[in-house]
């Protein structure tokens, strides 16, 4: 039997039964539109998650310095740093061809009683180093409401948003107004003693979250915050005996962050990259696609189940065709061949439309998501459900693969039939 009158033999039979075609297919539909549906969630969210990381920047790299491991008896206290992030580390990796930029981070005390003054009126602010450095890789630049932002290595100078000023009871319209006068951050350590920082105020930010809405901050440069924990903890040498808090390197490529993560790592620092994330991301949404891609497969058990009963039913239905077809000199395997054609089409029937009911269904959740972050206010936009070219072909494969494997049982009877017996059925 030739291939064209396979195909012709094939699609004619199962014109015969149409709607029992069509029932068949309606399972492997459902199992297909399913997996595609799920997994072009993954997929989609993947690559929201991949484009995130790489406008952050995957050759960043965060290092910390190393600390002694918490115990019943220290776990309130900073632990002591065993492995310091020096001065001479950081001149150490600024030079290296290799690296574009380096920025050293003093954090504020965790837990200070710190306020900010204007004239006569406080109010409690938490105090952080300056936000347009990368301290953090997703960390948004805020939008500056008047004055100008602080840049590395300034000095006598901070930033406050406009939840600590409308606190102290100022109008937007005053904010202009305040640029350039001399305020104070007032800290008050455990030990009873209050100091006063005497700054000039440079700038003023709008909140860019719904923390920072209701949370009173300022902003200091790394001298200054170097300042106010060497006061908090009555050490002036801070720096030489506890180091920087964090170090931010931006490497001039991939393969160059990936070097400095290995060297630094080796030399026992607390190091993180994007890139370290981002395969960690990719793992777990390897299992997530293979979870959600298992609901579907559940139904193409189901549907294998109803095509092998039509096949079956098919056989018994045509048991005097597959005498007469045998007479005429049509071998076992050609017999069994035909079956296993109609049951691998009736699973790419239901393949076709089950990918493409699941690429509608997609576009149409899609929507329906964004137009939800649309109502509750959330700027959050893209595409979370994405059907690829591999996804279509593995599922049209998937589906013809199980259409085949449940025709085989009724192909194999098929092919086992007497012809003399099959041409005395009635």
């Amino acid at each position: 039997m030739t291939l064209k009158d396979l195909a012709k033999t094939s699609f004619g039979n199962l014109g015969r039964h149409k709607v029992r075609t069509a029932l068949s297919a309606v399972g492997v539909m459902v199992g297909i539109l399913t997996i595609v549906t799920m997994l072009s969630l993954g997929v989609g969210v993947q690559q929201e998650i991949i484009q995130v990381f790489q406008s952050a920047g995957l050759e960043t790299v965060k290092v910390r310095p190393v600390t002694e491991e918490r115990t019943a008896f220290n776990q309130f206290a900073e632990p002591r740093r065993t492995v310091l992030i020096t001065p001479a580390l950081v001149e150490e990796i600024r030079v290296r061809d290799d690296v574009v930029k380096v920025n050293a981070h003093i954090y504020t005390p965790r837990g200070a009683n710190t306020s900010l003054r204007i004239e006569e009126n406080m109010v409690r602010v938490y105090v952080s180093g300056t936000p347009w450095l990368p301290s953090e890789p997703f960390t948004m630049p805020p939008e500056l409401v008047a004055g100008e932002e602080l840049t590395d290595g300034t000095q006598g100078e901070i930033v406050v948003n406009a939840s600590a000023l409308e606190a102290l009871g100022y109008r937007q319209i005053e904010f202009s107004d305040l640029i350039g006068q001399e305020i104070a951050l007032v800290l008050q350590a455990p030990r009873g003693d209050v100091q006063d920082f005497p700054l000039r105020l440079v700038g003023i930010i709008d909140a860019y979250n719904d923390f920072e809405k209701e949370s009173p901050r300022a902003y200091l440069g790394m001298a200054d915050a170097l300042s106010l924990k060497a006061w908090w903890y009555n050490d002036p040498d801070i720096l030489e005996h506890e180091g920087y808090d964090a170090l931010t390197v931006k490497a001039a490529s991939l393969n160059d962050a990936v070097q400095i993560v290995e060297q630094l790592q080796a030399r026992d620092f607390d190091v993180e990259s994007l890139r370290t994330i981002l395969d960690t991301v990719n793992k777990t949404m390897a299992v997530l696609q293979t979870m959600l891609g298992s609901i579907g497969g559940l139904a193409l058990l189901v549907a294998s189940i109803g095509i092998a009963n039509t096949m079956i039913m098919s056989v018994y239905e045509r048991t005097r065709e597959i005498g007469i077809l045998k007479a005429v000199g049509a071998s076992p395997g050609d017999i069994r061949l035909l079956f296993m054609a109609e049951a691998s089409l009736i699973g790419l029937l239901g393949g076709v439309t089950g990918t493409i009911g699941g690429w509608l269904l997609g576009l149409g959740l899609n929507e329906g998501i964004l137009a939800y972050l649309r109502w509750k206010e959330i700027p959050v936009t893209g595409t979370f459900f994405v059907v690829t070219g591999w996804l279509v072909v593995l599922a049209l494969v998937f589906a013809t693969v199980v259409g085949l494997l449940a025709g085989l049982y009724p192909a194999a009877r098929a092919a086992r039939l007497d012809p003399l017996e099959a041409l005395r059925y009635e």
